[in-house]
């Protein structure tokens, strides 16, 4: 859901440039692989000890638990451009948490990525968004990000079908990859119309239709 490309001003050259500004707060970006809960809260004790953090709700991975509610908070992409576009978002991060729960319960500890590759995949995805490559995080190579969504639907493919969502989210898929994303549909609209008043005009019209 890539839907920064401007910044003061000007194209920035990446398709989600909200990945690079918000990755100078010290205790952001892709969370560290952790074992448990007892695991996340020892390293948020001595992030919060070291002065990173005022305190847990100040934690802003991508990924973490709530602070307040018994839920998983994910915050990785844009906010999307169009409220099916919301829906979309929020009907993988559940699916995906799904089977992510249900293979902790079956004893997998996931895939242990380093943190290096994670940030070169963030990287990649906020300069490209939908339009180029990304990172396969199992493989480290470079593969069209088309491939890698389709590799995320096949996984959370169960969850989907037993939450009956699947129908909704393909359709929002392939309407996605015929639209673009919103930083293509921005930059469309700066072309077009020949300011960025214009863009904003873009989306509201978007929104009422």
């Amino acid at each position: 859901m890539a839907n920064s490309p401007f910044w003061t001003g000007r194209d920035t050259g990446y398709a989600g440039w909200r990945v690079l500004s918000w990755g100078k707060w010290p205790v952001a970006g892709p969370p560290p692989y952790l074992e448990g809960l007892g695991h996340y809260e020892s390293v948020v004790a001595g992030l919060t000890a070291s002065g990173a953090l005022v305190d847990p709700a100040t934690v802003f991975w991508d990924a973490r638990p709530s602070h307040r509610l018994p839920t998983v908070e994910v915050r990785v992409s844009d906010v999307p451009a169009s409220a099916a576009e919301s829906v979309l978002l929020a009907l993988l991060v559940r699916a995906l948490v799904t089977v992510s729960l249900e293979r902790v319960e079956a004893g997998d500890p996931g895939p242990r990525v380093t943190g290096e590759l994670l940030r070169v995949a963030y990287w990649r995805a906020a300069r490209d968004g939908l339009d180029g490559h990304g990172v396969d995080p199992h493989t480290g190579r470079a593969v069209p990000v088309a491939e890698i969504v389709e590799g995320l639907l096949e996984h959370v493919r169960p969850a989907l079908v037993g939450s009956g969502d699947l129908e909704t989210v393909m359709r929002g898929w392939r309407w996605l990859r015929a639209a673009g994303s919103g930083a293509a549909r921005q930059r469309a609209a700066l072309k077009a119309r020949g300011s960025f008043e214009g863009v904003v005009d873009d989306l509201v019209e978007r929104f009422r239709a």
